[in-house]
């Protein structure tokens, strides 16, 4: 196995899937077309490009592909003619029917190292009406020896004719212990593993991208703001403006994480569901002043925004943060 052999392997809480996959490959049985459902963080498109390697390999062994075989090399190397990765072209932009027309046209061609051609397909999500209705035909008539994978954090998005075409492979989030073991080796302390996959709804390789992106200090000026908002001493509308540069669904998935805490605590009087320490004088005095209703209700909207946000195109950052903002403010209001 090579040094990056994560490349070529899962990670340690997907071994049920791993074997599931592994025991169909063996036994004939693969499906034409796989649909990985589940949260988004938590490694879906690894395991399924690892898996992908494991079937091009020309000499796996124990359930894994070898890392050294001139199938492997191509892989590492990005340039293996038997597999297509198709994403969007940017953040923030959608799989466009063309891409699904170069997938339908790989797909009917013969395999040029023999064995399986190979297309792996994320998020399944982002892909306009168009390019969805352009997959059904690939779908419906898969070439030979094609194997489909679609990688998804949002499957009530994906149309249903789609998914009904699909075997459905499910992937939790992994236990907290897990995900400490894996993420504590890249932070500073445990402390930081810890606060970063808070921020992350437990999602290891979330808080790895929060780590990698600098996100910490984006959080600091968020809460810093958000108290300041809270206190009255700035307006909502000043605060959106600075943060526009902000990634919408970073903001969106934060605030999510502190009302559901904040809801935890309301509910149980329990000082231990507000885990976000910098954050749980502000987040308690918030919570009594809400209460459940207003708190659980702010969740709620708060992952409807994310959900539009995939197919939002020409996003309006601006009046976006300002509702967020507003809405914040409305939970330290008494109720009417």
């Amino acid at each position: 196995m090579p040094e990056n052999k994560s490349l070529f392997e899962p990670y340690a809480w997907q071994d049920v899937q791993w074997r599931q996959m592994i025991e169909r490959f063996a036994d004939g049985r693969l499906a034409h077309a796989y649909l990985m459902r589940g949260a988004a963080g938590i490694g879906k498109l690894d395991f399924t490009q690892a898996f992908g390697r494991y079937v091009l390999c020309q000499d796996k062994a124990d359930g894994r592909p070898c890392g050294h075989c001139r199938s492997c090399q191509l892989n590492l190397a990005g340039t293996h003619p038997d597999f297509l990765l198709i994403e969007p072209e940017s953040s923030g932009k959608g799989i466009r029917v063309d891409q699904i027309r170069a997938l339908i046209e790989f797909s009917a061609k013969t395999a040029q190292q023999g064995g399986y051609r190979l297309v792996v397909l994320s998020p399944a999500e982002s892909m306009n009406t168009n390019a969805a209705n352009a997959l059904l035909k690939c779908l419906e008539e898969p070439g030979e020896n094609t194997l489909l994978m679609l990688v998804s954090h949002q499957i009530s998005a994906i149309l249903p004719t789609i998914r009904s075409r699909c075997q459905l492979l499910a992937f939790d989030k992994p236990d907290e212990q897990s995900s400490l073991n894996w993420l504590m080796p890249l932070c500073d302390d445990a402390e930081q593993a810890q606060n970063l996959l808070t921020l992350s709804g437990g999602c290891p390789l979330g808080a790895r991208t929060y780590l990698e992106d600098g996100l910490e200090k984006q959080l600091a000026r968020m809460q810093k703001d958000l108290g300041a908002v809270t206190r009255g001493e700035v307006a909502p509308v000043e605060v959106a403006l600075a943060w526009q540069d902000f990634e919408p669904v970073i903001v969106l998935e934060w605030l999510a994480g502190w009302s559901a805490e904040m809801a935890g605590y309301v509910s149980t009087s329990n000082d231990a569901c507000i885990r976000s320490q910098s954050m749980a004088k502000m987040l308690s005095y918030i919570a009594k002043k809400a209460g459940s209703r207003r708190l659980l209700a702010f969740h709620a909207w708060l992952l409807q925004q994310k959900s539009r946000l995939s197919g939002q195109i020409n996003l309006n950052r601006q009046l976006l943060m300002e509702a967020v903002l507003f809405r914040w403010l409305q939970l330290t209001m008494k109720q009417g």
